[in-house]
């Protein structure tokens, strides 16, 4: 059915006298229709809500923001209202309206279609498949360019629900950077019209398929996704997607040509076998590598799964989150995370160390240096190199330097300066022993690269203070002189001088 303008024109035309009283006896209803009326600053989200027993009201405070439609005069109300409001940002939908409204739904959909505000859409565990709520917001979807997020959780939709939903995204602004939808299962095949309706928002930087069947059709979508389209996404959620060995490949080969994406979470799973995950831990050994946060819960990595991890984070320094919990990982396995974290070996192997790594989720306990390397990390910014290894050595050998010769000095010891600074104050004291052990390895190698500066400086002095006691003829600066004389002659001949 569709709506004669003029019909929606007498809404406009009776907006500015009409009292909420006579449009609902609802006190909730009234209160949120009041609200929308006059642009409350305060009112940013609307729920949408079949009844009011979640909820505890007291009507003489602000925060009331539910809407309980009940007739057709309400639900038109609320769409004119929503179409003329500037201060709602959220619109929840949580149920389909009654019977007793379908006359007022034109209404509505003409009104929320006026609508260019609102950024986030909310479908929560709602009855899509009917058709009714889907139409109701077809027109604002297609007419407001400011949406930014969409999220569907535990809908259903049946595959007629999955078509209208995805001719819905797709006829979205490309304004849309979040899409979310979480479970319940739909089934084989029906997923690839949502990943297909993706293809239309090239700047999507956001996008959840928990619970969702995941088959080689849409894997296929999805690497064609990623590859061409949402080249800015950033995080991608596939829990409890039932994605496999297959899956992952594609996934990985396409995320490995290069990408944007900051946080993938592979959780539960269970599909996915160990040469899947080392499949996984290729991604982090890319030198392109953005990923910030992995989260693989739920699976049966095991130790070699763990080890592989750990090896592909050698040379990572952009991820700070690895959640492993929930998998068959023993207390043996951890052991590798802390040479990761902090190899003390060698001086040169603690600083190539990983100082990116912030949390290590895991159901048994790291062993101590890990867990203080973690901690370390996650606060010490780029100091964390130089602390960890006045921490751990008490010795700098300064032998991988000598090819650089009298260079390297002023560099070591503007070093250890900024060690000083920046260690712990009970550390101090080892850094300024550790500063004059280096300084020694440095001279032992290259004495006179340190004696002869020094020596000339010496004769220098020596010949300045000379010449200043041959103006005087007094004994006292006689025998001064001698002293000064043999002084001299001693630094010459450290010299081969004559």
């Amino acid at each position: 059915m569709n709506l004669d303008i003029n019909e929606y024109n007498e809404y406009a035309a009776l907006a500015d006298n009409i009292k909420i009283e006579d449009i609902t006896t609802n006190k909730e209803n009234q209160i949120t229709l009041q609200r929308l009326k006059d642009n409350d600053p305060n009112f940013t989200t609307l729920e949408f809500i079949r009844s009011a027993e979640r909820f505890h009201f007291n009507l003489n405070e602000d925060y009331t923001t539910v809407f309980i439609p009940s007739s057709a005069k309400e639900l038109a109300w609320l769409g004119y209202f929503l179409g003329q409001n500037t201060t709602i940002d959220h619109l929840s939908i949580t149920c389909t309206p009654p019977p007793s409204c379908n006359l007022g739904i034109e209404i509505f959909r003409t009104g929320l279609g006026q609508n260019k505000l609102i950024q986030l859409v909310g479908f929560d565990n709602v009855d899509l498949s009917d058709g009714i709520i889907l139409q109701m917001v077809d027109t604002f979807f297609k007419n407001n360019h400011s949406l930014t997020k969409v999220e569907s959780r535990g809908v259903h939709l049946g595959a007629q629900g999955v078509r209208q939903l995805s001719l819905a995204i797709g006829s979205c602004g490309k304004s849309l950077k979040r899409f979310s939808f979480q479970g319940p299962l739909i089934g084989d095949g029906l997923a690839l019209d949502i990943i297909t309706a993706m293809s239309m928002h090239p700047q999507l930087e956001e996008l959840r398929f928990n619970g969702n069947f995941i088959g080689s059709n849409e894997y296929t979508a999805l690497s064609t996704l990623l590859r061409c389209t949402t080249t800015q996404l950033q995080k991608l959620d596939l829990r409890r997607s039932d994605i496999d060995d297959e899956g992952i490949e594609a996934l990985v080969n396409t995320l490995n040509n290069g990408n944007s994406l900051q946080d993938l979470n592979l959780s539960f799973n269970q599909l996915i076998t160990l040469n899947g995950w080392k499949k996984v831990a290729t991604l982090l050994e890319m030198p392109y590598c953005k990923l910030e946060r992995l989260d693989m819960m739920g699976h049966n990595i095991g130790d070699e799964g763990v080890l592989a991890f750990v090896n592909a984070l050698v040379n990572n320094s952009t991820l700070k989150t690895l959640n492993l919990e929930h998998n068959d990982i023993t207390v043996e396995s951890l052991a590798p995370f802390s040479k990761l974290l902090c190899d003390t070996s060698s001086v040169n192997k603690t600083y190539m160390s990983n100082h990116t790594l912030e949390a290590i989720r895991v159901e048994g306990r790291l062993p101590d240096i890990a867990a203080a390397s973690l901690k370390l990390n996650g606060s010490r910014g780029y100091k964390v190199a130089m602390i960890k290894i006045t921490s751990y050595h008490s010795h700098f050998n300064m032998e991988p330097f000598f090819e650089l010769e009298i260079k390297v000095l002023p560099l070591m010891v503007k070093w250890f300066t900024n060690a000083g600074v920046h260690c712990l104050a009970f550390d101090r004291n080892k850094v300024s022993r550790m500063k004059l052990s280096a300084l020694y390895d440095f001279i032992k190698e290259f004495p006179m690269l340190y004696i002869e500066p020094v020596t000339r400086n010496e004769i220098e002095e020596c010949t300045i203070m000379e010449e200043e006691l041959l103006q005087g003829d007094r004994v006292e600066q006689k025998v001064k002189l001698e002293e000064i004389r043999q002084l001299k002659a001693r630094a010459m001949r450290r010299l081969g001088m004559k």
